[in-house]
């Protein structure tokens, strides 16, 4: 089975992801499973530009393809 890593601590995000990826024939992993502690600098002008930092950074440490995404709350 292929591996993915969804860069999440939510587990239940992870819970989501794991049943979505059965589908696909694809193990989730884990930040924690794949020994990942460290995070990165959130330096995007876009959430999308945040997510894209995310998904090279833990790819470049865990060499699996990766899904990252981020979000927040903006108040005008």
């Amino acid at each position: 089975m292929n591996k993915i890593l969804v860069a999440t601590t939510n587990p239940a995000k992870l819970a989501e992801y794991r049943l979505l990826m059965r589908e696909f024939a694809l193990e989730v992993v884990s930040l924690a499973d794949a020994g990942i502690r460290e995070h990165p600098e959130e330096s995007g002008d876009t959430f999308a530009d945040n997510a894209r930092l995310k998904a090279r950074f833990y790819f470049e440490r865990s060499g699996m393809p990766t899904i990252a995404d981020d979000g927040g709350l903006e108040v005008d």
